[in-house]
């Protein structure tokens, strides 16, 4: 089987194509930030819901009584977490959040 392969100048297809690429521009932030504090809002929650139904049902299991509070400080610490990246970032530049 022959192969025939044709040269052809596609150079500025290819630099057109490159100049519309779009840089992220922190624009997106204002919309992305609120969702992602959300979601990880409702994800803390359900870890710390996670975390009370183990807690309950252990019934007196210390061991397991020990990992639901692990899994519970977890998601208190993810929630300060949170909340600290939104102060930080509200005090740095409060335009990044859209204020």
């Amino acid at each position: 089987m022959i192969k025939v392969v044709l040269a052809v100048d596609k150079s500025q297809e290819i630099i057109q194509a490159i100049t519309k690429i779009e840089i992220f521009d922190g624009k997106n932030i204002n919309d992305i930030f609120p969702w992602a504090l959300g979601v990880g809002g409702m994800f803390a929650l359900g870890i710390i819901i996670y975390g009370g139904v183990m807690y309950i049902s252990s019934a007196g299991n210390a061991s397991r009584q020990e990992d639901a509070k692990e899994w519970i400080k977890a998601a208190v610490y993810g929630l300060i977490l949170l909340a600290a990246g939104y102060l930080i970032l509200n005090t740095v530049n409060p335009a990044i959040l859209g204020h």
